[in-house]
């Protein structure tokens, strides 16, 4: 999917998202009797008008700044894409909502992060894993998991790089190779190396990576 195709689907699915998390928190807006549901209702749909495109344009933002990541799956947790916790931001600057109605707020960040939990398009990550999957398995041809060694470079995910260090062991010299250099670029680019990840490798591999004269860091 490309990244166009896929902001426009994160586009679509976050407006109907938002427009019933809003509806939601309007249905509850306080001092709710018969006499008033329905005037006080309203006035909470009419300031949705306003309010849903704002958090819209806002949390597009924040999608478009993590699209590129959409590739990776998460390293961990229940996030759809990695840094999704972000969509709550746009939320910050409507902290003093929260004092005068906490229900409402709570819903409209609710909102937000069943958004990114549950609603966010993630096809391109399960790809990504599909991909690594693949590179495990030693029924694949060999020319084939060295391309997927070699494709990969780009992401730097932790799934991704433990992928690469049992690709570096395989059985077959082509597809070693390529996770090697693979894993040297990744490890160059983010100038440090995971250590645990490192120790894991053959010990001619260990002496290439420390070659790099990048920092060995023991994982948290």
């Amino acid at each position: 999917m490309s990244t166009g195709k896929w902001l426009l689907v994160s586009l679509r699915r976050y407006v109907l998202t938002a427009s019933l998390g809003w509806a939601g928190a309007a249905a509850l807006l306080p001092r709710l009797d018969e006499d008033s549901f329905g005037g006080t209702f309203a006035v909470g749909m009419a300031t949705g008008l306003v309010g849903v495109p704002l958090l819209t344009i806002a949390t597009m933002l924040v999608i478009t700044l993590l699209a590129q990541r959409r590739y990776e799956p998460p390293t961990g947790g229940v996030e759809r894409i990695r840094g999704g916790w972000m969509v709550v931001l746009p939320l910050a600057p409507l902290l003093p909502v929260a004092l005068l109605m906490p229900l409402q707020y709570l819903i409209i960040v609710g909102t937000q992060i069943v958004y990114v939990l549950g609603v966010l398009p993630c096809q391109d990550s399960r790809d990504t894993a599909d991909v690594l999957h693949s590179l495990a398995d030693r029924a694949v041809p060999a020319a084939h998991r060295a391309r997927i060694a070699r494709a990969v470079a780009g992401l730097g995910t932790r799934p991704v790089r433990e992928a690469l260090v049992n690709a570096a062991a395989d059985e077959e010299p082509e597809v070693a190779e390529a996770a090697l250099e693979t894993l040297c670029t990744i490890w160059q680019r983010s100038g440090v190396v995971d250590e645990d990840l490192l120790l894991k490798m053959h010990p001619q591999a260990q002496d290439r990576v420390r070659a790099l004269g990048v920092e060995v860091r023991s994982p948290r």
